[in-house]
């Protein structure tokens, strides 16, 4: 019994040099352009070749060194699978990896738990993604990527685990340099047409070694920030944000500017300044106007009632030589390609000039006739009236005076003249 009391440390030191080697599992597909491996560290008791029973307080780090190559600009793809064993607490979101990266003496060291990536510490072009679970008993280490930069790189691993002793290993990736291609590009940005208020979108189709990076710019070089995925989305635009829009799209090799790509941005109409009514004595002269905008510029029509004014096709509509049937309400309907808008009514009110002077010379009448003067309403007929009686009877035209051009005496003769002759001046509007 006291031999296999002494013989029982040696047996137990033979044991933990074992187990870890059956533990550990490493497959490292070198002929595959796309990587996989699962390496499987112990922690807890027997964790690592060295390491003693957790349960004596004693920690030891297991050191195994694994090579995987790959080529810039090709996917990388591998697992790590670090599972619990012996009487530590199960995986938890506390759990997670620290890498260091030991690359031109320079180290980068970031701690990242569960969820969280990591690129810092990780090739060029490569990440590492945690993923562990409570009530399992083992954590994942997700690396993918595609390499951006040849080189060999040492990035030791260290999977932490609360309750269990951490363990470390050292990964060598040897990246060469591979046939990598300068970006490309095989659907340019296409121009656009939105309403304010829309959501536009642009969009790149490319091609070229990845990863690639993309930055947009507005007109004539100002940089849009935040824009730097393949697609553009604008919210909301304003008559403002028009313009024209490309994209320069980067990779290790080189880069590549796409065309320009411009949007336009339509507005409906709008008034400012509505149209007021105006009065105006038959024969004068009248105008509306209204302020309007709209993108693209607007056109007008102006209306009387419902009945479209011919040439009547401007922001301000002059009417001369006024008539009485051209009273009434007028509006104006302003349209672009965005839509229409009708304005509010303005009232002309025409009225009636005042009566026009009759004047007679010394010699009232002569062989021709009877004759007076007066002076006509400018822009208006002029009709002449005559009657035997100041009051009742008939008036009867005796002449038509057309509209004239000036305020011009006119000299009216009546062959006709009796004993008893009134006459008078009735201006048509």
């Amino acid at each position: 019994m006291k031999r296999l009391t002494q013989l029982f440390p040696i047996l137990l030191a033979a044991a933990l040099q074992v187990m870890p080697l059956l533990r550990s599992l490493f497959i490292n597909p070198a002929t595959s352009s796309s990587f996989a491996f699962i390496l499987r560290w112990g922690i807890g008791s027997a964790a690592a070749v060295g390491a003693v029973d957790a349960v004596s307080g004693a920690s030891a780090t297991f050191i195994s060194s694994t090579n995987f190559t790959g080529t810039v600009g090709t996917a990388f793809t591998n697992s790590v699978v670090v599972s619990l064993v012996g009487t530590g607490n199960p995986a938890s979101t506390s759990d997670g990896f620290t890498l260091t990266n030991l690359l031109n003496t320079t180290v980068h060291s970031a701690f990242f738990s569960n969820g969280k990536t990591n690129t810092v510490a990780m090739p060029p072009g490569l990440q590492m993604v945690t993923m562990s679970s409570n009530n399992a008993n083992f954590v994942y280490g997700s690396m993918t990527g595609t390499p951006t930069t040849a080189g060999v790189y040492h990035i030791t691993v260290t999977c932490t685990s609360p309750g269990n002793p951490s363990v470390t290993t050292n990964v060598f990736f040897t990246i060469s340099g591979g046939t990598a291609t300068a970006p490309s590009i095989t659907t340019q940005p296409a121009s656009l047409t939105n309403l304010v208020g829309a959501t536009p979108n642009f969009s790149v189709t490319t091609g070229g070694s990845t990863p690639l990076t993309y930055q947009w710019y507005y007109n004539t070089g100002t940089i849009l920030p935040n824009a730097t995925n393949a697609t553009l989305a604008l919210t909301n635009v304003v008559a403002s944000q028009a313009g024209t829009y490309f994209v320069i799209i980067t990779n290790s090799v080189g880069s590549v500017t796409s065309t320009p790509a411009a949007l336009t941005v339509w507005q409906a109409p709008n008034i400012t300044n509505q149209p007021v009514g105006v009065t105006v004595v038959a024969g004068g002269s009248a105008s509306f106007s209204l302020t309007a905008g709209g993108i693209p510029a607007p056109t007008y029509q102006w209306r009387l009632g419902s009945a479209a004014q011919s040439g009547a096709t401007a922001a301000t509509l002059s009417l001369s030589n006024v008539r009485a049937s051209q009273a009434g309400n007028y509006t104006v309907i302003i349209t672009n390609s965005a839509g229409s808008i009708t304005s509010s009514i303005a009232t002309l009110t025409v009225t009636n000039p005042l009566p026009t002077t009759l004047t007679t010379s010394t010699t009232t009448s002569s062989a021709n006739g009877f004759q007076f003067t007066f002076t006509p309403i400018v822009g208006l007929t002029n009709t002449v009236q005559t009657n035997s009686a100041l009051t009742g009877g008939t008036w009867a035209t005796l002449t038509n005076v057309p509209p004239p051009a000036s305020a011009t005496p006119v000299t009216v003769t009546d062959t006709l003249g009796s004993s008893n002759r009134f006459y008078r001046v009735l201006v048509q509007p």
